[in-house]
């Protein structure tokens, strides 16, 4: 193997010049070039639970000493076993077994042997790992050993065109090989929508008589969150004397007593007809009597409300609910008639989420639908709290149908106005074949895993993707589902794939 170590050592320089060139901000990518050696190699590669085996040796001949070189990773975490003994164990079909004890790795995760067999042929091999913390065992069916006059013959360590990624590299970077998974996975369909006040918590604050806004009082500004019957706004009495508090106040009192007449006497004609003293028209009259008379006395049982009292002869106008004022249409010192706005607030403790789906899948949509969002700068996954309504009428110039869902937003994250992606719920697919959607690349609009072929060769595969869950994707083609597949640190491989594939007679010579 003493050529293996030169080849290595050159392999390795021109690996790191050659990535140097490509650049480096993709961490160690590179793959080495083929490696040549006088005997051909024997690559075995395996899995336990626990440990992923990846031993590469020379064609052993009786009598002749031969380096194992023994790769061990632990699958918890794809990092390579750093201590700790490990015990061979070849066993022939008849006879005693053979045993060959390495008491530590040369290199972590790497461990040498080299074993000379006595007698030839087939041995079955079991290795004992025995470190702190980890143990484990492996078993490798056929290990052939030659006798002395046989040729020595074997396959390709690597096949041609295989991408080259080392252990080393593997155990450098966050990397992981799986099998693919069936699960259970939702089906989504993928719609607009937007956050928006919710009806109730929303009001814009008007101005209950004319008069001046007072600059003795300091406005509002937008983004200011406010209290329910906090002062926001003061106003001056108007010039006119026949304006201002005392009128307000005159035509409420006036309003109040012909409701309260008129109520008086819708009770004295309901009371006469019940007697059958007074006809029903008379019931009739009064009653509409007493609903005119309400309705003009609500406006101004309202703007007598939002009027906190007299403060040095000016109008205090407080907060009708409790929200952040997003919008001012007014400034201290000008003049304002009775009616106009001053300024808006809005609760957003809670929001409403307006879905549009479109009317070609209206008839996904249950009596419960399930959802979920995001918001565009935010990497969150938003789930609303409930279903608030769905519409029954096409939006004529969307044609879209309205979904309103109701939003905890207690932190106020969520901003009114804001455009989400919503992920609507319409079914569930069952046993799926499923990987880590990282385990994917794109390129050119097609989608590619890498299968590992042996510990450090991976082919490229083109796959067919169905729906997407939770961080994992359907595979609806181009895996028979009991390969393993880079499932963490396929960029990696790709770069190694970019910088060059392997050839024939690649292998360690550590």
């Amino acid at each position: 193997m003493k050529r293996y170590r030169l080849v290595r050592m050159f392999i390795t320089l021109l690996s790191m010049m050659v990535f140097a060139l490509a650049g480096c901000g993709g961490g160690n990518g590179n793959s080495e070039a083929p490696r040549h050696s006088e005997a051909q190699l024997v690559q075995v590669t395996l899995c336990s639970a626990k440990s992923e085996l990846f031993m590469e040796y020379s064609q052993p001949v009786a009598g002749v000493k031969t380096e194992f070189l023994i790769h061990l990773t632990r699958l918890s975490d794809f990092k390579p076993v750093t201590e700790g003994g490990l015990t061979m164990i070849f066993t022939p079909a008849s006879g005693e077994a053979v045993r060959f004890t390495i008491p530590a790795p040369a290199r972590p995760g790497i461990y040498k042997a080299d074993v000379a067999m006595k007698l030839p042929g087939k041995y079955s091999l079991k290795l004992i790992i025995d470190g702190k913390g980890f143990a484990d065992e492996l078993l490798i069916p056929e290990v052939n050993v030659l006798s002395g006059g046989e040729k020595v013959s074997g396959a390709s360590a690597t096949k041609q065109g295989a991408i080259i990624y080392l252990k080393e590299q593997q155990w450098a970077m966050e990397f992981m090989v799986e099998q693919p998974k069936k699960r259970d996975l939702n089906n989504f369909i993928t719609v607009m929508g937007e956050l928006m006040p919710q009806a109730h918590a929303e009001a814009t604050v008007s101005a209950p008589l004319s008069g001046i806004i007072s600059t003795d009082h300091k406005l509002p500004f937008i983004g200011k969150r406010v209290e329910k019957g906090e002062t926001l706004v003061m106003i001056d009495p108007p010039v006119k004397p026949d304006s201002g508090i005392g009128q307000v106040e005159a035509a409420y009192a006036d309003a109040k007593n012909r409701a309260v007449l008129a109520r008086k006497e819708y009770e004295r004609a309901k009371n006469l007809y019940e007697l059958k003293i007074a006809p029903l028209k008379r019931v009739e009259e009064a009653e509409a009597s007493l609903a005119s008379a309400e309705a003009a006395l609500a406006p101004l049982e309202k703007a007598m409300g939002s009027i906190t009292g007299l403060k040095g002869g000016k109008l205090a106008v407080s907060a009708p609910i409790t929200g952040t004022v997003v919008e001012m249409a007014t400034g201290a010192g000008k003049g304002i008639e009775a009616g106009q706005p001053i300024l808006r607030i809005v609760n957003t403790s809670s929001l409403w989420l307006k879905a549009h789906l479109p009317a070609n899948e209206t008839g996904v949509i249950g009596k419960k639908v399930d959802a979920t969002f995001t918001v565009t700068g935010m990497p969150e996954q938003f789930r609303p709290s409930r279903l608030v309504s769905v519409g029954n009428m096409l939006d004529p110039q969307t044609r879209t149908l309205p979904i309103l869902f109701e939003i905890a937003n207690p932190s106020g994250q969520l901003k009114a106005g804001q455009y989400a992606s919503v992920l609507i719920k319409t079914g569930i697919v069952s046993g799926a074949l499923t990987l880590p959607k990282e385990a994917l690349v794109e390129d050119e609009g097609r989608w590619f895993v890498f299968i590992q072929t042996t510990g450090e060769t991976f082919d490229r595969q083109e796959v067919k993707i169905g729906t997407e869950d939770g961080g994992y994707v359907q595979i609806l083609q181009g895996t028979r589902g009991d390969e393993r597949i880079v499932t963490r640190g396929a960029y990696y491989v790709r770069r190694a794939e970019s910088v060059g594939r392997g050839g024939a007679d690649q292998g360690h010579a550590h």
